[in-house]
């Protein structure tokens, strides 16, 4: 018998003297490139309304008529790229909301005694960002397997570690408690965070987009004293070319803005 209750305590400093179980998510991160598969460029088919409206300007009015196409046509297009652009970051930061609320909800399960499997199938009840790994799991498929094909989407990156984690954890029998509980809370953190920032970062966006806009009221003020803006910026080669370019500087200056005031995911 002592040579069991030899066993039994290296055994037991293994266990207590091992890793964490942060220590362990931290070595099932994704690497950089498997995290960020979701920034592919992607074709931004608005900076063609500049293109077409200069080109139907050329036909309707010359000169004149491709400055004030050009003018208008980057206005419309970088609000069509603001809009698209925070319509993205509201799915993005929804879907980091629901993998956050599903991995809770089946480290709950777990917590309280369903075998992984089972807590998966529950949870999917609650949570429908696990349908697609539950279906994947009914006809034979690999869970780690379709939670990565969920983690590639923008916000759902959280999953990709819980594949990982579920990966060990079925080929070494390791408890999932542990690494849940831990995901959840940095998955949790994460996301507060990202709101508080987005928060501070609103009236810096605000004061970008006001700034942008001032030109026009230096043009009413050239009215205001009695002059021709207009006529300036319509009539001579050096006004149209002002127009393009103090147009395209601002619209800049509001992309600038708005990718340094971009919360990183």
């Amino acid at each position: 018998m002592t040579w069991v209750a030899a066993a039994l305590a290296i055994a037991a400093l293994l266990v207590v003297g091992g890793p964490s179980a942060r220590a362990r998510l931290d070595r099932l991160r994704p690497p950089p490139e498997v995290a960020r598969l979701h920034r592919a460029t992607r074709w931004q088919w608005e900076w063609l309304i500049p293109l077409a409206l200069a080109i139907a300007g050329w036909f309707g009015w010359r000169s004149a008529g491709v400055a004030v196409g050009l003018a208008v046509g980057l206005v419309a297009a970088t609000a069509a790229g603001l809009w698209r652009g925070h319509r993205r970051q509201g799915d993005r930061d929804r879907r980091a909301t629901e993998v956050v609320d599903a991995c809770r909800l089946l480290a709950g399960l777990v917590r309280v005694g369903h075998v992984p499997a089972l807590a998966l199938r529950v949870a999917a009840a609650d949570a429908p960002l696990l349908a697609e790994v539950v279906s994947a799991q009914q006809v034979g498929g690999s869970i780690p397997a379709a939670l990565r094909r969920l983690g590639a989407r923008p916000g759902a990156e959280g999953l990709i570690e819980l594949a990982a984690a579920w990966e060990v954890a079925e080929r070494s029998g390791a408890s999932l408690v542990a690494t849940l509980e831990v995901l959840v809370e940095r998955l949790a953190a994460a996301a507060k965070v990202a709101r508080t920032v987005a928060a501070e970062l609103a009236a810096p966006r605000a004061t970008g987009r006001m700034l942008a806009v001032l030109p026009l009221a230096g043009i009413g003020l050239g009215y205001a004293i009695g002059g021709d803006p207009g006529r300036f910026f319509l009539s001579t080669a050096l006004g149209q070319g002002c127009l393009v370019v103090g147009v395209g500087l601002a619209c800049a200056g509001v992309w600038w803005i708005e990718r340094i005031a971009t919360v990183p995911r």
